[in-house]
């Protein structure tokens, strides 16, 4: 299960990512995301949700790379993370990802601490 959507106004990706069923998902999103960001402004921000993700194996820790460097590539400034407050930790993949990639996004537990954060900076 995902999601990716864009908000012109707010110059913004959204990006959901649940329990995935394969590798055929995974480059899904990876084509989406990466196809999607060229719609938006450099400067951009991001909101990942992974509320519902489930830890991958090794090779999702791939595609997240490639997709985190398409992302950086664009234009990227800033990604902020909603995870889940409690239970499996998988922000950690992302965030073990992101450390190889060169960026590091704060993690917060509600879509709207999200918004909040990214609304603020841009205002």
């Amino acid at each position: 299960m995902h999601d990716v959507k864009t908000d012109k106004t707010k110059n913004r990706i959204y990006i959901t990512i649940g329990k995935l069923e394969g590798e055929a998902e995974m480059q899904a999103i990876s084509q989406t995301v990466k196809t999607k960001c060229q719609t938006l402004e450099k400067g951009f921000t991001c909101i990942t949700d992974l509320r519902k993700y489930e830890v991958q194996d090794d090779l999702f820790e791939d595609y997240v790379k490639q997709t985190q460097a398409a992302l950086i590539a664009a234009g990227m400034s800033r990604v902020v993370r909603v995870r889940r407050e409690t239970g499996l930790l998988g922000h950690f993949q992302f965030d073990n990802a992101s450390a190889d990639v060169g960026y590091h996004a704060e993690n917060v537990t509600s879509m709207e601490e999200a918004e909040k954060i990214l609304d603020e900076k841009a205002g």
